[in-house]
């Protein structure tokens, strides 16, 4: 017993040394590593339409268009710094792969880490600092296609620019997009996270000329636009998480289209021209919607409407200040109430619906909104200038 009770000491000892040893070791090895390199993008022959794809397997994507004059048609600039223990003696090659090969088309620039190796410790405490900028001219325009796997992507456009299709793919970060003054895009706009937050900024005249979809899988999607033209309408989905969407003095010539599976959906909407007939459909499955309409204009379209849940409440503040505007909501519940808030001078009640005294007109463009819910209740407050 006495010498199997030694036995335990020894090897724990053994254990206990060895771990401290081997931090030891690791701290004494410790450093960072830091790389940093340069390419400049001038086509061989040069198009109309200049493509660039720009892909990470890690780090940071930043778009950023030039401050003054330059002679080529994109500089990327990357910085890559590597902190951890065991860093002795190595270089960025042990991480990544070597420089000559992160440029593998004329227009293609990928940055690719290399599979960790289990048996180096040096893998196991390392962390990243990476940020990939690309600068581009405000003279070119440009199709974009910019894929991060683990990292962020952001693009802050010039005034006055024009670009062509957008791609933007971050598998596990976020994206941030603002799109300046003046800013026309005249191919589709197409932004989509797996897990992370995306987030996007219109200013003042910036023109989608096609599609504009938007896209999370895990994480918030927030849209704000001030005074946008979106020649195609918008499609924004979310599977788990929050839709948060701002339109002010916005143009829309085709559907809004919001979907959530398991969230809430919050919609502004102040001021807003129709172009032609449209849609504006918003659904969830597990989770409110709020709505918020304030129309001071002729809206020039009629526009039909489905606000839909299966399990959470819906409410609608809305305001018309025109007389040539109208509305109608009808709703129904199955386990909840429908709330009506309403100047029956402006207002009509037949059952659950509610209609303004001007709808039906043939001077009046017009909202009709259909709102369900399955479990929670519908909560409408109205206002109408008829």
């Amino acid at each position: 017993m006495k010498l199997y009770k030694t036995l335990i000491i020894f090897i724990a000892a053994l254990l206990v040394g060895g771990t401290i040893g081997f931090f030891i070791t690791g701290v004494a090895t410790s450093g960072s590593i830091e790389k940093g390199a340069t390419f400049n993008y001038n086509p061989s022959v040069p198009s109309s339409v200049e493509s660039l794809q720009i892909q990470t397997d890690i780090g940071k994507i930043n778009f950023k268009y030039n401050s003054s004059n330059t002679a080529h048609y994109a500089v990327v600039d990357v910085d890559i710094q590597i902190f951890g223990l065991f860093m002795q003696g190595k270089d960025y090659t042990a991480f990544f792969t070597p420089d000559t090969e992160w440029w593998p088309l004329e227009n293609e620039f990928y940055l690719k880490i290399l599979p960790d190796v289990w048996f180096d410790p040096s893998y196991w405490f390392k962390s990243y600092d990476i940020t990939i900028d690309v600068t581009l001219r405000t003279d070119i325009v440009y199709d974009i296609t910019a894929i991060a796997s683990v990292g962020s992507i952001e693009m802050i456009t010039a005034d006055g620019v024009e670009l062509n299709d957008i791609n933007m793919q971050a598998s596990t970060g976020s994206i941030d997009f603002v799109s300046k003054e003046n800013t026309k895009f005249l191919g589709d706009v197409n932004l989509a996270t797996t897990t992370g937050s995306l987030k996007i900024v219109t200013l003042e005249n910036s023109t989608f000329e096609s599609g504009c979809d938007l896209s999370t899988v895990t994480g918030s999607l927030d849209l704000s636009s001030d005074i946008t033209n979106f020649n195609h309408g918008i499609n924004l989905e979310t599977v788990t998480g929050s839709m948060d969407i701002s339109l002010t003095s916005c143009r829309l010539g085709d559907n809004l289209i919001g979907t959530v599976t398991t969230g809430s959906i919050e919609l502004s909407m102040n001021n807003t021209l129709y172009t032609t007939d449209s849609t504006l459909n918003l659904m969830t499955t597990t989770g409110s919607i709020t709505v918020d309409i304030n129309q001071a204009n002729d809206m020039g379209a009629n526009i039909t409407s489905t606000i839909q849940t299966t399990t959470g409440s819906i409410d609608v503040i809305y305001r018309d200040e025109s007389a040539d505007v109208g509305v109608e909501f009808a709703s129904s519940t199955g386990l909840g109430s429908i709330n009506y808030i309403y100047l029956p001078t402006e207002f009509s009640r037949a059952s659950d619906v509610i209609t303004s005294m001007n709808y039906g007109d043939s001077f009046v463009n017009t909202y009709t909104f259909a709102c369900s819910t399955t479990t929670g209740s519908v909560n409408v407050d109205a206002r109408s200038t008829v």
